[in-house]
């Protein structure tokens, strides 16, 4: 047993080779688009290879549970876009929260470059897709070109690295949050079946307790794991998307620390100081008391609650929905078969045509002219160091719609051979608009980009 520190060196360098560069590739801040690109290209070749029939049945493979007689049973599919997916809205709900009262939206003036900025990268899309689908089926997938997905624009704005002013960064998170808000408040009001009144009852009487929770300083993560689960339920049930559940849980929950900032050092030197008395008398034996024990857990409670409730969530919730949760998204939802038509008539189609042009189009002209507009009116300010070069780039960037693209594409169009032309739309837009934005941005450098 004496030995055995002196072995594990030997064993901890093969461990880091193996683990450092995992944990450096997810620390990189476009590690998460790099990701999620790679599961829809995977999709993508799966579905069109000579192993597409194992897409599809894996796709709709049944899952679920029972509960004595009481069963739950849903197709893959399912379960992703009405339940894990409501863990990525409820980040997106955290984030919005965050910044309307302590980030870039907490002050009218600082808000409004992104919010008009969003609005317009969320109307002139809308418009262009029904000026190609006026009526019929396909009108319903308006809401389809509205979406950006953060992901993806940010993953190539970092990419870019020092190359674009910083605060670029900042507008095009702004944006995309305020875009995510306008796009949750289409699926709420214009993607939403019959409403069944008692199940949505019983959701706003779980997100009402869980406001008393947050009102009465309850700040236990498993409290509001379960009012979620709740809450969820009800929205599945009551015909409003479930994912609505997500977003509204995380604008319920606490911002608020439990120590102020100016309480923590003194907060953390009691806790040490104490944990030192405690094993001062020893002797050299390994073992803690309990009273060092008692303090240790008073220092970690202290750490724990110098964060709000909020950002704990973010902080814990990030790695999985940016490296599980949207890349299995994308996995079950990008993979298209495109067969008994040829990808010419796939791309001709009108819903395609309306996506394509509404983000590739629509995005960037709707960015930069209600920018531009806000910006003469004095409404808002240009940041420093950042041109109208950089604007129509982030317009560009704005256009990825992928993840909430395809999300609403779900809603919005009912049959897999209109989902085939959304999709294709979705994705080939992306595609370029992430090339033309990066090609933008890097034209439109400023003297102040490197600062």
């Amino acid at each position: 047993m004496a030995n055995a520190p002196k072995n594990r060196p030997h064993h901890k360098p093969v461990v880091q080779k193996i683990i450092q560069p995992v944990e450096s590739f997810m620390a990189m801040e476009s590690a998460s688009g790099i990701t999620l690109m790679a599961a829809a290209i995977i999709a993508m070749i799966w579905a069109n290879s000579p192993f597409k029939e194992s897409y599809h049945h894996f796709v709709e493979m049944p899952v679920g549970f029972a509960l004595g007689s009481w069963t739950m049973m849903k197709s893959l599919h399912h379960w992703v876009n009405d339940g894990l997916m409501v863990i990525f809205f409820f980040v997106v709900g955290l984030e919005i929260k965050r910044e309307l009262l302590v980030g870039e939206l907490s002050s009218p003036k600082r808000a409004a470059l992104p919010m008009f900025a969003a609005l317009g990268g969320m109307i002139f899309p809308a418009l262009i897709y029904l000026a190609f689908n006026k009526t019929g089926i396909s009108h319903s997938g308006w809401g389809i070109p509205m979406a950006t997905d953060i992901a993806f624009a940010v993953g190539i704005l970092t990419l870019l690295g020092k190359r674009v002013p910083f605060v670029l960064k900042v507008f095009l998170l702004a944006l995309a949050i305020v875009d995510d808000l306008g796009a949750v408040l289409v699926i709420a009001f214009f993607y939403t079946a019959e409403i069944s009144t008692h199940a949505l009852g019983l959701a706003v009487l779980g997100l009402a307790i869980t406001y008393i929770m947050r009102y009465a300083g309850i700040r236990k993560h498993l409290v509001y794991v379960v009012l979620g689960v709740w809450v969820w339920l009800g929205f599945l049930k009551s015909g409003v998307h479930a994912t609505v559940a997500g977003v509204l849980i995380g604008l319920v929950t606490p911002l608020d620390r439990l120590y102020a900032l100016t309480e923590l050092p003194s907060k953390l030197k009691q806790s040490v100081d104490g944990f030192i008395a405690a094993i001062s008398g020893n002797n050299g034996d390994e073992n803690l008391t309990y009273e060092a024990v008692n303090h240790l857990e008073d220092l970690h409670h202290t750490v724990v609650e110098a964060q709000s409730p909020i950002d704990r969530f973010i902080h814990m919730l990030h790695p999985w929905v940016g490296f599980v949760i949207m890349p299995i998204f994308a996995l079950i939802n990008a993979g298209v078969t495109i067969e008994g038509v040829s990808f010419s008539e796939v791309l001709s189609h009108n819903i395609t045509v309306g996506v394509i042009l509404g983000l590739l189009v629509g995005k960037p002209i709707g960015v930069f002219l209600l920018s531009y507009i806000a910006v003469k009116l004095k409404i808002a300010d240009l940041p420093q160091g950042v041109t109208w070069f950089h604007v129509v780039g982030v317009g560009f960037l704005a256009g990825i719609g992928f993840t909430m693209a395809l999300f609403i594409s779900n809603l919005a169009l009912k049959t897999p051979e209109l989902e085939i032309y959304s999709k294709v739309g979705i994705l080939t837009a992306s595609v370029l608009a992430g090339i033309v934005g990066s090609i933008l941005l890097l034209m439109g450098k400023s003297e102040k980009a490197s600062e």
